[in-house]
């Protein structure tokens, strides 16, 4: 439980720093990274780099967009396609923000044996279950979005 708990506060805390200081949330910061990145992308390619769903990220980018941080264009070779990339202030915050904590523990998750991970994720699915928490929709770790 205490291992737990510093997880879940680590993140919370992040979130929080991010927020005060930066005016967005760990979320908006998380998807200005991706867009940073490997821009300009569709809104599937960011979510699928954010390993989240369509609907859960477009929240998020309606948000940067309002915020003047994201823009969105219609991609120049394929006219059907719209896409995304950061405004010159999205690019002058990121220069200033910190790594997501998402991305952190995305990286930890990868240094993982396939062994561990497999481990992980079984005792993770365990404790799910133990809380009937399969069904539950899951939004960005203490975010509302």
């Amino acid at each position: 439980m205490q291992s737990l708990r510093r997880i879940f506060k680590a993140v919370e805390s992040y979130s929080r720093t991010v927020e005060s200081r930066f005016g967005i949330t760990g979320p908006q910061l998380w998807a200005l990274w991706a867009l940073g990145r490997k821009a300009p992308l569709s809104l599937k390619e960011l979510a699928a780099g954010m390993h989240l769903s369509p609907s859960t990220v477009v929240g998020v980018v309606d948000r940067l967009i309002a915020k003047d941080l994201v823009v969105r264009e219609t991609d120049q070779v394929d006219r059907r396609r719209i896409c995304l990339s950061l405004s010159p202030h999205g690019q002058a915050l990121i220069g200033q923000a910190p790594n997501p904590a998402q991305d952190q523990l995305i990286k930890g998750l990868k240094a993982l044996t396939p062994a561990q991970l497999k481990t992980l994720n079984q005792s993770l699915g365990t404790l799910v279950k133990t809380l009937a928490a399969d069904k539950l929709e899951v939004p960005f770790f203490f975010s509302e979005e």
